[in-house]
Parts: C-alpha cells; structure tokens; sequence
C-alpha cells in the first residue's frame, strides 16, 4: 500500500510573497511502482472555529474554477522509496488571513490514476508552519 513516510511544511519570506517549501518522502510497494500516481496538495490556515483554505491567485482569477485550490502533480514512481519536494509562492496578502501569525498546513493526497485501480489511496497532513505576514 502506497503511504507517506514524513511531510514537512516550511516558508521562506520573499517580497510580497511567502515562498511555502514542502517536502516528502512517500513509499511504494513493488507492485505499485511504475503505476500512474496524482498528488493533491491543498493549503490551509489553522483557526479556531474553522480552517480555512488559502489559494496562490485571488478569487476573481479562479472563477469557475471548480478546484482551484488543489495542486496536482502527476508522478510515475521508478522505485519503492521517492523523495519528492514542491515549491509554490503565494501572494502575502492571501495567506494574511487574520491578525497575527497565520498557522499553515497543508494536506496531502495520493491516488492511482485509472478506472478500478486496486491500489490503496494515501492521505497526510503536514506540520505547521507560523507565517509572519
């Protein structure tokens, strides 16, 4: 069964952005390797009544655009173990969701790509990272 050994969260300030770095290392059966795979990354801010979703382009750019906030990376592992990191700058002002630091997660989700896969999906969620924006 495909899972996520570790996933780790940070950002580096750059400008008006904040670059978030995310790094994982995911683990495939011999069977699943060589096998079409989709990694889904969504980005969140922590809050106390409810978490909410932070996307990388304003609202009035992803009208109509039914996922939006789910990053998608297509992958065809070449061995059991893959060390796999993803950079994505997003906009200060829209990870400055409240007052104070923005407490930033993000989730992960890895499935088989076909009809009637008998591979297992995988499902993660990183560590925090306290954004200063």
């Amino acid at each position: 069964m495909a899972s996520f050994g570790s996933a780790n969260l940070d950002h580096e300030l750059k400008g008006g952005f904040v670059q978030f770095k995310l790094d994982t290392k995911l683990h495939f059966e011999p069977e699943e390797v060589g096998t079409r795979w989709l990694l889904q990354v969504e980005f969140w801010e922590k809050d106390p009544v409810k978490d909410d979703q932070i996307f990388p382009v304003p609202e009035s750019v992803r009208v109509g655009e039914l996922h939006a906030g789910q990053i998608r990376n297509y992958m065809e592992p070449t061995s059991q173990e893959i060390d796999w990191s993803y950079y994505i700058d997003f906009p200060a002002h829209l990870v400055n969701t409240e007052p104070g630091k923005e407490e930033v997660y993000s989730k992960l989700k890895l499935r088989p790509v076909g009809e009637g896969s008998a591979f297992a999906p995988a499902d993660m969620v990183t560590n925090i990272t306290h954004v200063d924006v």
